[in-house]
Order: structure tokens, then sequence, then C-alpha cells
């Protein structure tokens, strides 16, 4: 009895446990289909409504930009240019720009990859009919300008220092104004370290922020700009100078005045109205969230509005938020009080803006004309901003966690109510999210679907993101693609219950169409539905598809009496598994193939008709094994698949008559002009063969040669033409030609006639000099005889070369007149050659290899070795550019620790007078750190009393000596001693100032890396030094460099005709401070 109790009780516990395990499986599945997602718009859905352009190498489409004129999308790639048509993408032109092989291996020798080594696209600028683009070349960046309708036809390559960075890695942005001036902010030297915003181009002289101050600018991450009235706009991220407690990274707004000029003797060439203000955009709390990194904005000009993108920290948790600045408030922060420090060592205080509401107002007169109000005192020292730019609303417009964007544009849709905002986010993995902005400060942004702009295994970076307002489509640039994405998709939406459950501003529900439709599509608003209440979810029901088969595995099977092998593979309901109500998978779950056979023969075939129709033939029948056809593995058919027999066994054939074979062809009836042959051939076994027994084929085509032959001289018969007493006689013959054998084709040739004058007394007989048949067809004769004579040199030629000696010619005619009546032509050449251009062609200098490194100046503890190298490969000739760049190197050399910091003690000393030895020792390490090199350099020590050490003998003197030598020094002396030591002293001085000027002199030029070849500078090497003052720089200053793209921009450097020699001078602190790298 306790037995059963206890196994009830077992029982009802298990049955219990299922309940409770079926229970908790429901509530789970139905917690899961409940839970709130955003819709996704998945791949396969709007791959239809896309268009996609890619081409063969080209990747990294980073740039893109409208030709609103031409309806033109044009992109930038590495290495290429293209144009492409709005509507659907279609390639209109393709420009490769590649590196040359000089520049690749220069940048493969500075330590770059091959990937680095390209022409990364980096600026792309509309102006008027023109394209300004610029690509950092493998390093060392260059500009074009292109006409806007051929992308192949450049105006003008120019530099593009301070105007593209070197390095595909760097962040940058620009602008061209419709005055046509460039506002580039980027790195201006190949490692990154002097970022820069710049102005170049146009009118206005070139600016540029501080050189190597961090307090202007500390490691930027530019960006965007913009220009929006008086000023131009600049959006970067940077490590916060006047946050003193480790590092943390800021976001800034930044602006500068469109007429700024620069200062005059203070802050020359560099900008005299920068400032910039702190972005703040925070998750408000106790202790509020910052979105410290801005990484893309967007500007609405209707609205002056801007909108951000803020992130983390790289290394922190992934979290991003959208932020929303009025101008106004940029503005306001700007008029606001700046924050300065007075050194390193004092806090940031606020300080008065001794010019609030500033407009970029400038002089009138005075020494400071056209410079802008600023005092220049108040420019060098106050530039960053005390008050912070707050959003719109304190809290952010969209955040997400977890999540990281990359880019921003925004849309303004007309909705049946309102405006609405919608926002468009790219992500680091490749989907764009819509986002509904917040439609008034208390409502909330709703997210209103992600669309997946490539299938889940294709993941990528969205590297560029453009919208066109007029055509509502987004434009997407990729690694490999460009996808063009229409932002009005309301067909989409089947049903009413979806047209109004997605929430989109752009779709609405016709009631007379019965359509989902756009606003303009409408027949009258009055008809047109459109809520705009909720966020709107994601429908969580899945349908069940099978997943992948499996492998195939051997099974049996029963054919009949025998039993068969098989190959079978099955498949699972769970790819996805159906959920939340979504339908089951249709289809089998398992497949059978391959299964064993065995063959069996078909009927057989009638009698196939004789293989003869006398005489004896066969006849053939068969059949196959196919029915069935054996297979995988089953038993072949037993026996034959062909029968013959014998037919017509008594059935004699008559006689056969035919032809014999072609005899060969006969001899040729003609030797040429064309002629007949013949063969022949007989019919054997009887005389009615049918066909011909002759054939014939023409032969000897070729034409005959042509046969001359010429009739003898006619007497001579007079003219009727008399001249001065005497007259005139002449006589004929002809040439015939015929081509024989055919005698009919005898022609007749030109005519030869031949005169002569006979004088009426016969004294000199009859003469032919001088006279022809040309003489004759003239219609009259005259006996003075006209020579010939030279017309004037044409002009010389072109010369055939610019340079290193060409060849130019000039011509002259026999017309002036021209040899008549047997006249003598002219003597002496028609054309005439002559040398031009000797001189050689100019020679560009080049840089020789670099020599190996020096050796090291210490084994350990810190020394420096350097290499050379000489412009010598070629050496510059003929007026040639010198080579840029520096001739020198150093850099440091074994810097691991010295085992032992101090030498090894010298031997003592002998003894000195005062009865004392000592010996030294050196510090070993260049440059000693914490404990090394402790204690003295010398040791002292008293000598043994078994020293050799001699004391010093003194001499006795004679007292009365001495007195007399005294009694001799007398007021004269004493006076006479004076004034020499003073004449002296004063020139020992000057010659030691003298020579401590001339060290200095010298020390200073040998600091100096000079080209090779000696060019005069601009400015002095003292005025350099004395403009070190103006940058107030925490940072030790290693170089200073003059920046010689001001002096291009003022010698007109965008002509290309004009190349101005650039050099660059580098001037090194002492040798214990180095930057680090």
């Amino acid at each position: 009895m306790t037995t059963m109790k206890g196994s009830c009780f077992l029982t009802l516990l298990l049955a219990g446990l299922g309940v409770l395990g079926i229970l908790e499986s429901t509530t789970t599945e139905d917690t899961h289909c409940h839970r709130a997602e955003h819709p996704i718009i998945a791949y396969k859905d709007i791959a239809p409504w896309l268009h996609v352009f890619k081409a063969e190498d080209a990747v990294d489409f980073s740039q893109l930009t409208f030709d609103p004129g031409q309806k033109e999308l044009i992109a930038g790639a590495r290495n290429y240019l293209f144009r492409l048509k709005l509507e659907d993408l279609s390639l209109i032109q393709a420009v490769e720009w590649q590196c040359d092989e000089a520049t690749k291996r220069a940048c493969y020798s500075k330590g770059k990859s091959k990937e680095e080594c390209q022409n990364y696209i980096r600026v792309l600028l509309v102006g008027g009919n023109h394209l300004f683009t610029c690509g950092t070349n493998a390093f060392t960046p260059i500009c074009t300008n292109r006409t806007l309708s051929n992308l192949a036809e450049i105006h003008d390559q120019i530099s593009g220092m301070a105007r593209c960075p070197y390095s595909p890695q760097h962040n940058s942005t620009a602008l061209l104004t419709s005055s046509g001036e460039l506002y580039a902010a980027t790195a201006m030297d190949f490692p990154g370290r002097d970022p820069a915003i710049y102005r170049s181009l146009g009118t206005l002289p070139p600016l540029r922020t501080a050189q190597y101050n961090s307090k202007w600018l500390n490691e930027p991450n530019f960006v965007s700009s913009y220009d929006i009235g008086n000023f131009t706009y600049f959006f970067f991220r940077e490590n916060a100078v006047e946050h003193d407690c480790g590092k943390t990274v800021f976001s800034r707004a930044a602006r500068v005045c469109k007429n700024d000029i620069g200062g005059k003797f203070v802050l020359e060439d560099t900008w005299t109205t920068f400032m910039k203000a702190r972005l703040n955009c925070s998750r408000p709390g106790e202790i509020p969230f910052y979105y410290n990194e801005l990484q893309s904005t967007f500007f609405l000009p209707e609205l002056d509005l801007i909108y951000g993108i803020f992130t983390t920290n790289v290394n922190s948790i992934a979290a991003s938020a959208v932020c929303v600045f009025n101008l106004s408030a940029i503005t306001q922060a700007f008029n606001g009080p700046f924050k300065y420090q007075e050194n390193s060592r004092s806090a940031w205080l606020p300080y008065p803006n001794p010019n609030p509401n500033f407009q970029c107002g400038t002089m009138d007169q005075g020494l400071y004309v056209n410079l802008t109000e600023r005092n220049l005192q108040d420019a060098q020292k106050f530039f960053l901003m005390h008050e912070v730019v707050q959003p719109v609303i304190p809290i952010p417009y969209f955040m997400e966690d977890n999540s990281r964007f990359s880019h921003v544009v925004v849309d303004v849709v007309q909705g049946k109510e309102m405006l609405f905002h919608i926002i468009y986010l790219a992500t680091d993995y490749g989907t764009i999210k819509k986002v509904l902005a917040p439609m008034n400060q208390n409502s909330s942004s709703c997210l209103l679907e992600e669309i997946e702009l490539l299938p889940k295994s294709q993941r990528e970076p969205i590297r560029s993101l453009q919208i066109l307002h007029s055509q509502s489509v987004l434009f997407v640039g990729l690694q490999e693609h460009v996808i063009k994405v229409p932002l009005k998709r309301c067909p989409f939406y089947k049903t009413y219950s979806a047209c109004i459950g997605s929430q989109d501003p752009y779709c609405g529900w016709d009631m007379v169409l019965k359509k989902c439709t756009t606003l303009e599509e409408s027949l009258s608003m009055s008809q047109w539905e459109q809520s705009i209440t909720v966020c709107p979810m994601r429908n969580l029901t899945v349908d069940g598809h099978f997943g992948t088969w499996s492998q195939w595995k051997p099974c049996t099977h029963t054919d009949g009496a025998s039993v068969g092998s098989c190959l079978c593979r099955t498949r699972v309901c769970d790819s996805p598994a159906p959920q939340c109500g979504g339908w089951l998978c249709e289809g089998p779950t398992m497949e059978i193939a391959n299964c064993s056979r065995n063959g069996g023969w078909t009927p057989w075939t009638s009698w196939s008709p004789c293989s003869t129709t006398c005489g004896i033939g066969f006849q053939v029948r068969q059949r196959s094994c196919s029915n069935p056809t054996p297979r995988h593995g089953g038993r072949v058919c037993v026996g034959q698949n062909r029968e013959e027999r014998y037919c017509n066994e008594h059935l004699l054939c008559p006689p056969h008559v035919f032809w014999t074979g072609w005899g060969p062809w006969e001899r040729c009836t003609a030797q040429c002009g064309g002629g007949i042959q013949a063969r022949r051939r007989t019919c054997e076994n009887g005389p009615d063969c049918p066909g011909c027994s002759v054939e014939y084929q023409p032969c000897n085509t070729n034409a005959c040669p042509e046969l001359k032959k010429t009739t003898p001289w006619t007497p001579w018969t007079p003219v009727n033409i008399s001249d001065n007493g005497g007259h005139y006689e002449q006589r004929f013959r002809y040439t015939c030609k015929a081509r024989l054998p055919d005698p009919n084709l005898l022609e007749v040739g030109r005519q030869r006639i031949e005169m002569r004058y006979c004088s009426s007394d016969g004294t000199s007989g009859c003469s032919t000099d001088g006279l022809s048949g040309d003489f004759l067809r003239s219609g009259r004769y005259s006996a003075h005889t006209i020579n010939g004579a030279w017309s004037p040199w044409s002009p010389w030629s072109q010369c055939s070369r610019d340079c290193s000696r060409g060849i130019r010619n000039r011509k002259r005619v026999c017309s002036n007149p021209e040899p008549k009546y047997g006249g003598l032509p002219c003597l002496g050449p028609s054309l005439e050659y002559q040398e031009c251009n000797i001189l050689p062609c100019p020679v560009d200098g080049g840089w020789s290899c670099w020599s190996s490194w020096s050796k090291c100046s210490a084994t350990c503890g810190g020394g420096h070795y350097m290499r050379t190298r000489s412009c010598t490969n070629p050496a510059p000739a003929y007026g040639g550019d010198i080579c840029l760049g520096l001739h020198t190197e150093e850099a440091l050399c074994n810097t691991q620790p010295c085992p032992d910091s101090w030498s090894e003690w010298s031997e003592w000393s002998d003894c000195d007078s005062s009865g004392v030895q000592t010996r030294a020792r050196q510090c070993v390490l260049l440059f000693p750190v914490g404990s090394q090199c402790t204690g003295n350099t010398t040791e002292s020590r008293a000598c043994a009393a078994d020293s050799n050490f001699i004391p010093e003998i003194s001499v006795a003197r004679s007292s009365s000596i001495e007195e007399k030598r005294c009694g001799e020094f007398n007021m004269f002396h004493m006076i006479a001693v004076g004034l020499s030591s003073s004449i002296l002293g004063c020139l020992l001085t000057l010659l030691v100032y003298t020579y401590c000027q001339r060290y200095q002199q010298q020390s200073h030029d040998a600091t100096v890396i000079h080209p090779v070849s000696p060019a005069p500078l601009n400015t002095s090497i003292t005025n350099h030094i004395n403009k070190l003052d103006k940058y107030d720089s925490v940072e030790a200053i290693k170089a200073f460099n003059k920046n010689n793209l001001i002096l291009e921009e003022r010698n007109k450097y965008f002509n290309p005709h004009l190349t101005a020699k650039t050099y660059s001078n580098t001037y090194f602190t002492d040798f214990n401070n180095y930057d680090e790298y």
C-alpha cells in the first residue's frame, strides 16, 4: 500500500513538472512575441527599388557630389572619377587618375604600403561649369580643375598641399565660395602633425591657423564646413586643451571671417578672426552622459539648423546620439566671453569679449586699414570661447546604445497637417536608419524603419551619404558600389492598414484610388488619409523556412522481390522556425536519390531494308537495355543487342558501266591573252555513261606584253611662218603600240614634232635648238628667250624643337620670272635649312639614393646617427628646378639603458703640492634618467707616508733688494699701469663680443638644412626666428616651417605655367629635446 502511494505521488509530481515546463515555455514565447521592435526592410525586399553602380578596380566611393544642371552625379573613387546619370546611375564617363610610377616608388621608400600609395579622391567641389578635385596621389597630394561636362579635360593642375590630406586615413573638409576662394581644413605635412584651416585661390591673400600651436588646433579630426553669411564655419573634434585631467576629446564649432586678410607685423599670414567653441551633446541626468566625438553634420539653411551625429570614444561602449543646434546658439557662444590661460601653470579662466556682436567689420583708415576690428594682441590670445553651444532641446533628438552612426542627412517632408523632419542615419554595418524627429519639445523621436542595403553576409561601413531633396532620393557610397535609394516607396504598402501603420510621412491612403500614394500623387488632399501618432512596430510573426539539406547518406529500398540501395538526405524547418503564429514549412523533409535498378531489354526493332538492291546484302535489327536502364549498381541485361541476316542472295546485278578518270590537261591554245585547254575520259563497259567525255577551262589569262614601234621621220616641210627673212621647217614621226597576239589592238601613240629655223641667206644653215612641239602649239614664235629668276625667300618656318638643337626651313620658287622660250632655269636650291634653338633643354634635379646610416654616437643610453643624399640624379642644369626636400636625416639610436651608467675609475694621479691624489670617472649615458649616474665624477685621497712627494723648496731672497725694487715703483708707474689695463680690458671685451657673435651666427647657420643649390629666400632667417614669439605653444617646437605655399599663392600658383621654385628650411632644437613620433 505504501509503495502504491509513493508511485502515485511520483506520477503526479512528474505531471506537475511537465505542466510547469509547458507553461514556462508558453510564457517565454508570449513575452518574445509581444516585445517592441522597429521595422526592418530586408535586402531582398528593398533590392527591386535600388539602382547600383559598380566599376572594375574602382573602390572607396567616399566622395559624391551633384551637377544639377546636367542631372548628373559625380563620384570619386580610388584612382577614378565617374559621371553617372541621376536617373539610374548608368555610366556617362569614367576617367582614370592614377599615380605615376616615380611617385609610387617614393611612397614605398617612405615605408607606406601598396594600398596606401594610391590616389584616393578626397576633394570634389563643383564651381560653375568646372569641377575642382584633389587626391592623395601616394602621399603627394595634387589638385586639378576640370570641365564638368568632360572630366578628362584638365584646365589647371596645382599642388594639393593644405588642400587635400596626404594620407587616406586623415579626415578633411573643404568648400569653394562663390567668389572662388577655397577653404580647406586638413593636415599639411606627411606625418599629419601640422593641421590647419587654410584659405587659398581666389583674390584674397592665403591665410592659415597658427602652426604647431595646440591651443589653436590640437590633433583635430575635421568633419564639415559651411559658407554662412560673413563667416566660414568648420566643425571638428579635437583633444581638449582646456581639460587638465587626462586626455579627453571635445567637439568644436569654429569660424573665421571671409574678409580676413591677416595681421600686420603680428599674425602675418594667419587668421585674426579664428574662434572656436565646444558643442555639447549629452544625455541629461544628475551626472550627464556625454557624447563627445562629432562624426557628421547636416545644415538646413532654410531653418538655420545644424544636425550632428555624436558618438562615444572608440575605446568605450558604443553609443550614438543626434543633437540639433541653432545657428543663433552658436553665434551667442561666439559673442560671449573667452576662456584664457595665462601660462601653462595657470588655470583656464573666463575673459570678457572685447568685441561682442563682432560681424567682421574692418578698419577704414590708419596703419591697419582693411584689417578686421579685432585687436591683433587679442587675436593672439583669445580664440577659445568660455560658453558651450547648447542644443535646441536638452535631450538628444535620437539616441541608441551599442551602435555607431557615421553619416547623417535630413529631409523636410510636407505631411497632411504639418512639416516633418526625417533623419537618415548611416551605421557602421551598412544599414540606413530612418528616424522621425520630435514634432515638438514634449514629443520624442521614432525609429520608423531600418533599411538593409547589403545581404547580411556582406556587411560593411557606409563611406558617404548624400540626399537630393528635389527627387527625394539618397545616394550611398560603399567600398565597391554606389547605390541610389528612393525615399518615397508608398506602393510597397499594399493595404490600408499597412499604409497607415507604417507611420511613413511620405505616404498616405488615397480613398479614391484605393492605394497608398504620396501627397503629390493623390487626387485630393481631403481624400488622402495620414495618421502620424505612434512609432511603428515590427511584425514579429515569422513563417517557417527549411534549413539546408543534410549530407547524402546510404539507405535501403525494396524493388519488387529484390532489395536495393539508395541515397537519402533530410532537412529541418528551423531557418527560421515558425514563431508568433507563423506558417509551418511546406514541402518534403526528406529526398531519396540514386536508388539501384536492374536493367531490362526493349522489344526487337523491325528488320532494316537490305543493304543492296542486287547481289548479296544483309539486314539488321536492334534492341537496347533501357526497359528499364540499369543504374546505381543494378544488374545489366544479358544477351546481344544486335542481330544480322543475309538478303538478295539469288538476285544478280547487271554489268557496271562507268567513266575512267580524267586525263591530263592538254596544251593551251595561246601563250598569253587567254586561251583554252581540254582534258578527256572514256566510258568503260558500255557506251551510255552519263555526262560528257571532254571538259574545258580557260588558260594563260595573263595580258600579253606591249610592243612599241616608232616610224621614221618625215621629210622636212616648210611652215608658213617667217622671221627676219628666214623661215621655219617641221617634220613628224609617230609611235605605234600593240598588245599581241591580236593585231586589232593596234593603237596610235603620241605625235612627235621637230622644228628648225633656216636663215634666208643660207650662211648659218638650219638650226633646231630650243624648238619643240610646245613652241609650235603656243601659236607664235619669238627669237628672245627668258631666263628664270628666284622669288624672294619665304619666312623661316617654326623650329622643330623647343630646345637642344632643332631645324627650320624656308622656300623660294623659280617664278620671278619663269624661264620661257628656251631660257635658262634658276640655279641653286629651292629649299634651305638652318639650325635653331641650340641651347640644351632644362634638366630638373633629382635626389640620389640615401646613404647608409652613420655609426651611432653612443653604444647605449641614447645616441644619434644620420644619413645624407645629394641632388645629383641628375644634377639640375640649364635652368632646371632644384631638388625639393631635406638632404640630411637624423634619428635616435641605441636608446637602451647601459648595464652600468659609470665607466671604470681611472688610475690615481701623482701627489700634488698639497699631498693629495685624485682619480676620475665618466657617465657613459647620453641622457641619464632616474638614479643613473648618481655620485661624484672625481675622488681624492691623501698621499701615503712613503710616497715620492718632494716638497717645494723656498729660495731665500735679500730683503734689501726687495725694498730697493719697491722703492723704484712710484705713482707714475701706477697711473701708467692703470691706463694700460683699462685700454687692454676694452679691447679684450670687444674681441670676446665679436667672437661670440660670430660663433652664435655660425652655430645658428649650422642647424639650417639648406637646399643643395643656393636659392634666395623671400624672408630672412632672423625674421623667421623672431616670428616664433607669436606662437604661444605649450609643446616644444621641433621645426618652424615658413609656409612656402603662401608665396606660391601670391605668385598665382594656380597658373600651371608659373612654376615657382619652392624651398623649405627646417630648424632643430637642442639635441636633447626630441618630439615623440
